[in-house]
């Protein structure tokens, strides 16, 4: 028998799976912050920056780092696109970080290939 599952209601599991996890901040300056799980200093999940546009003056937006490893984890977890698994994460975020990240502010990352 299939079930649907609404996208809250699947928001709410990934939450609960997330919040399960232990996360450490590590604030950066100027707002920013990187969040790594179980004390592991070293491979931030995700990144949260402030970029200044190049076009239009005093003009900030938020940006999302999500690490692959993560979204990989969700995807698999609970059979997720690439999108609604991101899009989950977002909601988790947003809500335990008090941001207000859209589905179009955020990228992966790959903890092996960063550069910043």
């Amino acid at each position: 028998m299939k079930y649907i599952i609404t996208e809250s209601k699947i928001n709410k599991f990934v939450s609960i799976y997330l919040n399960r996890e232990k996360w450490y901040v590590e604030d950066i300056g100027d707002g920013e912050f990187n969040i790594f799980n179980n004390d592991d200093s070293i491979n931030p999940e995700l990144k949260f920056r402030i970029q200044y546009s190049s076009t239009v003056p005093n003009k900030e937006f938020n940006i999302l780092y999500i690490d692959d490893d993560l979204l990989i984890r969700i995807i698999n977890l609970f059979g997720l696109s690439s999108e609604d698994a991101a899009k989950s994460v977002i909601d988790w975020f947003n809500k335990k970080y008090n941001k207000t990240i859209t589905e179009k502010d955020w990228e992966w990352y790959m903890k092996d290939n960063e550069q910043e």
